[in-house]
């Protein structure tokens, strides 16, 4: 299947050399029913296709309108514009419908059923169903699944469509407001890592004291088990040099002789 962005290289580099009228209409009346083709507002700039929208021929205006609303507009807005557009096909009418569907997405992401078969212009639940199924989640156009019993479409994304020049000031405005909001998020998110970063090197310095604590106590209760120690050897000493029992020699010629007595 060829890419969406090389069929536009392709209708581009063709557009290139178109110099006619009737060649430029007929791009937009190829391109508008090609399958896939979704994006148009680079082709409106052509300078053949541009001549268009100012010719003499009034065919070549409203066909340059055509253009226009695939580019920017949806089902519901060609059938606004009555007979002032002309007929399209049946290819031309399911890529409309597709480009409708995606402008939807992008404004909700539940779609119910009577919101989709309004600007679609069906009627019936099951055309609606296949071709949401058929001709736009197994085309690529949008990711998405049907709930049947309570009637929405859930879009989880979808492609872009092209940007109207009179949207870009919005979107701009938009996309300076969300980098203001990243700012601000960007230093939330500092603030926090240097409160990690502090309160990190505060815990790892308590640790460290804490540490240094249990050392000195344990150096001083060695210290004071050495001394102790100390002490009470040398009370054992004292206590065996100190008053205590004479040893006397036994004689052994007496029978009634005895070892030691007191001495007094």
């Amino acid at each position: 299947m060829v890419a969406e962005k090389d069929k536009l290289k392709h209708f581009l580099a063709v557009g290139k050399s178109v110099e006619s009228s009737a060649a430029a209409m007929e791009l937009i009346r190829t391109a508008t029913a090609e399958p896939g083709m979704l994006a148009f507002q680079e082709l409106s700039v052509l300078p053949a296709v541009r001549a268009l929208s100012s010719s003499e021929d009034a065919d070549c205006r409203v066909m340059f309108n055509l253009l226009l609303v695939f580019a920017y507009g949806t089902w519901s807005s060609y059938k606004k514009e009555g007979g002032r557009l002309p007929p399209i096909s049946p290819e031309q009418q399911r890529k409309l419908r597709q480009l409708s569907v995606i402008t939807l997405a992008e404004q909700n992401k539940v779609l119910p059923y009577a919101m989709l078969m309004s600007e679609l212009d069906l009627k019936d639940i099951r055309e609606l169903e296949d071709f949401i199924i058929n001709d736009c989640i197994y085309t690529g156009v949008l990711v998405g699944k049907l709930d049947q019993k309570l009637r929405y479409l859930e879009v989880e994304c979808a492609v872009g469509r092209d940007v109207h020049p009179n949207q870009l000031d919005e979107i701009v405005t938009s996309l300076e407001s969300w980098l203001g909001s990243s700012d601000e998020l960007l230093e939330a998110i500092q603030g926090q890592l240097d409160w990690a970063n502090q309160t990190s090197q505060a815990r790892a310095m308590h640790k460290t004291q804490v540490n240094m604590r249990i050392e000195e106590v344990k150096k001083n209760i060695r210290t004071e088990l050495e001394l102790r120690g100390a002490a009470q050897q040398d009370a054992m000493m004292t206590d065996s040099t100190g008053p205590g029992l004479d040893m006397m020699d036994e004689d052994p010629r007496d029978p009634r002789s005895v070892r030691s007595k007191r001495r007094r």
